[in-house]
């Protein structure tokens, strides 16, 4: 038994308290004012978060200018072996968790199991494997591209075949595929609820790439419950009913178009396409909010400019756009866990959950600065950097 002691920030209250944080085989057995006797006592300095969570990466990509075309020119087993420096960086940084949506050849399955066998350092990855995306879709060069409901699920099931523990659909185009229009509608409403009924029957959380509106309204309508980037077009009413009533998450993602824009070198026709979203984005981002829409905090990492970790960024953005600390903590902890499938095992300090933490400078609910200056790290309870 060990009993962390420290002054703890609690996502879901918002509340900030002097304790002790008991622990016992990796998970939080209890919350108490005084350490046990019989507990090992580890004295911690600062404001302790549970372990932080990043709920979209991709770890394959570089976040270099062109991380597609640096990808394509290297080995497979070089992207491999650059990932695996990516999540130890993870973890350094106070990021225990990470969902990868898509990954070279969908490596991030092996490399999720490498983590959880031990073989590798690195924090609990949720991987979705390939994305799956019709012909000529959003990401068909490194993903599967399935037409119609009926290869919808076949490629789905052959996913989750090979250890994808989430899914990712393409519900409209993107910024990073030459050729195909940011926003435009890419698989029709029934093709995504294909996919999102396999990963329902598995217990896996469907996410779906959707900038443009009609996208957007269709994944929520298919059952996908975390829609990522909402870059595009002014939302209505029915688009914040449709999250609120479906009980989905939105991943915004503002550390993508931030590097994009900011970085020198990336290709034009992805900077081009940016321009038009970039401000749209931020906006759709605080709406969504103030609607009452769940917010989890994802980075889009490996992106142009974009490194791997980059969620201190993401986070202040989100604050700096004028989201309540309070919002900003629990994105990156208990609503990202659900964007995981995770709810109550991550992201939590209540008791059952797995043991991970974060020790940070300062207090999180004073300045979003707070998560770039991280003292400690511990994953199931063990130290992984202790300052």
């Amino acid at each position: 038994m060990r009993a962390f002691v420290g002054t703890f920030v609690f996502p879901e209250t918002g509340l900030v308290e002097a304790g002790a944080l008991v622990v016992e085989q990796g998970r939080v057995v209890a919350f108490e004012k005084k350490a046990p006797e019989k507990a090992e006592r580890v004295e911690l300095s600062g404001f302790v978060v549970p372990g932080l969570i990043d709920a979209h990466v991709h770890l394959s990509f570089s976040g270099g200018p062109d991380p597609v075309a640096e990808m394509e020119a290297e080995p497979r087993e070089a992207t491999l072996i650059r990932a695996v420096g990516y999540l130890k960086a993870y973890l350094k940084a106070g990021v225990t968790a990470v969902r990868d949506l898509g990954s070279r050849d969908g490596m991030a399955v092996g490399l999720a199991y490498a983590v959880e066998k031990g073989l590798i350092s690195g924090p609990r990855v949720v991987a979705a494997g390939r994305v799956l995306t019709p012909t000529g879709g959003h990401g068909h060069r490194h993903g599967v591209e399935v037409d119609g409901p009926d290869a919808v699920r076949r490629a789905a099931r052959e996913e989750f075949k090979r250890g994808a523990r989430a899914l990712k659909l393409m519900a409209t185009g993107g910024v990073m595929t030459p050729g195909v229009q940011a926003g435009a509608e890419m698989f029709e409403e029934e093709e995504l609820r294909a996919g999102a009924r396999e990963a329902e029957k598995r217990g896996a959380v469907a996410a779906a790439h959707a900038q443009g509106l009609f996208g957007i309204k269709a994944a929520l309508r298919a059952g996908v419950k975390t829609i990522e980037h909402g870059a595009f077009d002014r939302w209505d009413e029915e688009a914040f009913h449709l999250f609120k009533q479906e009980s989905a998450l939105l991943v915004p993602t503002l550390a993508a178009p931030d590097g994009i824009l900011r970085g020198e070198g990336v290709p034009a026709f992805m900077v081009e396409k940016t321009k038009k979203i970039a401000e749209r984005h931020r906006e759709n981002t605080l709406e969504a909010w103030r609607a009452g829409v769940t917010i989890a905090a994802g980075t889009d990492a490996g992106t142009p400019y974009n490194p791997h970790p980059n969620l201190a960024r993401e986070l202040f953005l989100m604050a700096e756009l004028g989201i309540a600390l309070e919002d900003v903590l629990r994105a990156a902890t208990s609503y990202a866990a659900r964007a995981l499938g995770m709810e109550g095992e991550i992201g939590t300090l209540r008791p059952g959950a797995h043991a991970d933490l974060a020790v940070l400078e300062e207090n999180p609910l004073t300045t979003a600065r707070a998560y770039a200056k991280v003292r400690a790290v511990f994953k199931a309870g063990e130290p992984i950097t202790r300052a």
